[in-house]
């Protein structure tokens, strides 16, 4: 959001709070993440408000909302009693949200006005990924990355999207400099051969957005072991305006790719980048690359 927006937004609402103590308009709307798949909305209803509230009508929506007329294309979550003062909304996936709390008044109308930070949430809230459980992917006969020969019906080209990107720099010093504290004391040798590891939201392939793209790079890079291949499209990929979750995916299966291709210590400095956001499949991979560049 603009900054200079969001300054003159909240002085506005400063502004009109001092003159709104009686009116009909719940202030101080927060919305902050809750456990699972909660958000936990809560305002302050004002006191004696003239006219009176009747009820509470609570919105939610994917953008910002500065006013009456957004509600049309907003969703309805709940008709609350005047008294209600917050809500729990439960959301199944990590987009921003921004909630609204309109005061319907005992004429049976909406006060039909909304202030950005008093009865309208200035920025998007969205829930806490958990950490990761499973060391290994789990296996679905059903959700396999792809079977030899299966082609998407109506495929989108993702190299389109990623020509003339610039390739992300790689990862700085002081990441590098956490590799060494990631492997559990004395690392054994690793017998055998490695298989990659899938993140289990990449095992069936989405619709669309940020993860098809990246499901696209895995079918036709990684599923075929051109993993070199797989290095140079990761990094256009990483290169593009992706979102957060599918940027941690991606270093990570750079760092899974440059191990594949035999270049150990850039595997190492991309999984001390993914380290705090995915701890345990970091230290997996981790200790299977330092294993190999201690080799004699």
């Amino acid at each position: 959001m603009n900054k200079r927006f969001l300054i003159v937004a909240l002085f506005f609402a400063v502004c009109i709070s001092l003159h709104s103590q009686n009116k009909p308009v719940v202030q101080d709307i927060s919305a902050v993440p809750g456990r699972g798949t909660r958000i936990n909305i809560t305002w302050t209803l004002p006191s004696s408000p003239k006219p009176e509230i009747s009820k509470l009508l609570i919105y939610r929506d994917v953008r910002p909302v500065s006013s009456y007329n957004q509600l049309s294309g907003a969703y309805l979550l709940a008709e609350l009693p005047p008294e209600a003062h917050s809500y729990t909304d439960t959301v199944s996936d990590y987009n921003d949200y921004y909630y609204v709390v309109i005061a319907v008044t005992d004429q049976d109308r909406p006060y039909d006005v909304i202030f950005v930070s008093m009865n309208s949430t200035v920025e998007g809230v969205h829930l806490i990924a958990p950490e990761e459980k499973d060391i290994e992917p789990k296996k679905k006969p059903e959700e396999k990355l792809y079977t030899d020969g299966a082609m998407r019906e109506t495929p989108l080209p993702f190299i389109s999207y990623m020509e003339g990107q610039g390739e992300e720099a790689l990862i700085s010093d002081e990441a590098a400099q956490k590799a060494a504290g990631l492997s559990s004391g004395t690392t054994k040798q690793t017998k055998g051969r490695v298989s990659p590891y899938f993140f289990e939201e990449d095992l069936i392939s989405p619709d669309s957005g940020d993860d098809f793209l990246l499901f696209e790079v895995l079918k036709t890079t990684f599923v075929q072991e051109k993993y070199e291949e797989a290095i140079r499209l990761l990094n256009k990929l990483n290169g593009t305006n992706i979102s957060d979750s599918v940027r941690n995916r991606v270093n990570f299966y750079i760092g899974e790719a440059c191990f594949f291709t035999g270049d150990f210590e850039l595997a190492a400095m991309y999984f001390a980048k993914t380290a705090p956001v995915y701890p345990l499949q970091t230290k997996i991979w981790m200790n299977y690359t330092l294993d190999r560049i201690l080799l004699p």
